[in-house]
C-alpha cells in the first residue's frame, strides 16, 4: 500500500500525518520551533515523522507540505516571515533528502483550497476560495479549476489587503492598515492595547493585558464573552476588517463557494460567522457565493498537504521542478 506524509506547518503548531491516498491514518501535533536556523524546521518535521510513523516511513510515496508564508515557491522556501522568528525556512531541498522521495510545498491556505477541492466541500465547484483566519490571515484560490500560484507562489496573500488606508496600526510585515493587522490572531492583543490607549478605555481586559504581556487572542475573546467593553470593541473591529477583506476577495475572484477555517475563526465561529457575513451584499458587485465554515476543522491544512502529495497541481510541479 502507498502512504503519504502530510505536513501543516503553522506559526504556533505543526501537524504531521501519515495518510492513505484518501484519508488521515494517524497524526501528531507539536509546537513549532521558535529557535534555530533555516534547516531547523525541516529537521524537526523529519525527526517527528520518523519517530511517530516508523512502521510506514519506508513506504512513503510522496510528502506534501502546507506551509506558513510568504514562500519562494520555486525553491520551496518560506521567506520574510512575519509570525515566526526566522529569516527563511528551507523545506523542499532538505525534506527531499530526508524522506528520499517527492516533496511538494505550497502556502498553507493555498494547499487547503486544493484539499477542499479534492476531499471537501469544494468538490462540486470550479471556483472557490479557502480563507484562513488564524495566527495570520491568508487564502487559497481556485479559478476555473486552476489553483492560482503567482510569480513567487504568493497569489493569495489576502491578509495584506489594505482595509483602512488611514490606519496607524502596523502589520507584522511593516505595512499599515492591513487586514492581518486587525484580524491576525497574533495581533489581536496588540489591537486591544492600541484601542485602549488611543481612546483612554479602562476595562478588566486592559488590566489583564497590562499584567500579562504573553496574552493571546483566546484571552481577548474570553473577555468579549464576559461583556468586557474593550473586548467588544476589539471584536467589532475584527469583524469590520474581515467583512471588508472578504468583500474584496469576492469582488476579485468571483468564487462559487468561500470556505472559512483557521483557529481563531473555528474557535469563535458562534460569535464571528453571522457578524462577518451579514451585510456583505452591500459591499460586493457580484452575487454572494455560498459561504460556509470548512468541514475539516483543524485538519484543513493536513488534507491540503495530502492533496498536494497525491494529486499535485501542474502549475506547482512546473514551478518546483518536481
Amino acid at each position: 500500500m502507498k502512504y503519504y506524509i502530510a505536513v501543516d506547518l503553522g506559526a504556533s503548531k505543526t501537524r504531521i500525518a501519515i495518510c492513505s491516498k484518501d484519508s488521515i491514518i494517524k497524526k501528531i501535533v507539536e509546537a513549532t520551533p521558535k529557535r534555530g536556523d533555516k534547516y531547523t524546521i525541516a529537521k524537526f518535521i523529519w525527526e517527528n515523522a520518523r519517530k511517530s510513523f516508523s512502521e510506514y516511513i519506508e513506504d512513503v510515496e510522496a510528502v506534501g507540505v502546507a506551509s506558513i508564508g510568504p514562500l519562494d515557491i520555486k525553491r520551496g522556501v518560506a521567506v520574510n516571515l512575519t509570525n515566526l522568528p526566522f529569516k527563511e525556512i528551507k523545506l523542499l531541498e532538505p525534506l527531499s533528502k530526508y524522506f528520499n522521495t517527492k516533496v511538494v510545498v505550497a502556502n498553507d491556505a493555498m494547499a487547503a483550497a486544493w484539499g477542499e477541492k479534492h476531499y471537501g466541500l469544494g468538490k462540486p465547484f470550479r471556483n472557490l476560495v479557502y480563507l484562513t483566519l488564524s495566527t495570520g490571515v491568508g487564502a487559497g484560490v481556485i479559478v476555473d479549476g486552476h489553483l492560482l500560484i503567482g510569480k513567487e507562489g504568493n497569489a493569495h496573500e489576502v491578509g495584506h489587503i489594505i482595509v483602512d488606508f488611514n490606519s496607524e496600526l502596523e502589520c507584522g510585515c511593516g505595512g499599515r492598515g492591513h487586514w492581518e493587522a486587525f484580524a491576525g490572531g497574533i495581533n489581536i492583543p496588540r489591537v486591544a492595547r492600541w484601542i485602549a490607549v488611543k481612546h483612554g478605555i479602562s476595562s478588566d481586559l486592559f488590566d489583564f493585558l497590562l499584567k500579562n504581556p504573553e496574552a493571546s487572542a483566546k484571552d481577548v475573546f474570553e473577555y468579549y464573552r464576559r461583556g468586557d467593553p474593550l473586548g467588544v470593541l476589539v471584536v467589532d473591529l475584527y469583524v469590520k476588517a474581515s467583512r471588508a477583506g472578504i468583500a474584496s476577495i469576492i469582488n476579485t475572484y468571483d468564487p462559487e463557494i468561500l470556505l472559512i477555517g483557521g483557529g481563531v475563526f473555528l474557535n469563535n465561529q458562534d460569535i464571528l460567522f453571522e457578524k462577518i457575513v451579514n451585510g456583505l451584499e452591500n459591499d460586493i458587485v457580484t452575487s454572494i457565493p455560498i459561504i460556509k465554515p470548512t468541514g475539516f476543522g483543524d485538519d484543513g491544512g493536513l488534507y491540503g498537504a495530502l492533496a498536494l502529495a497525491v494529486n499535485p497541481p501542474r502549475e506547482l510541479l512546473e514551478a518546483q521542478g518536481v
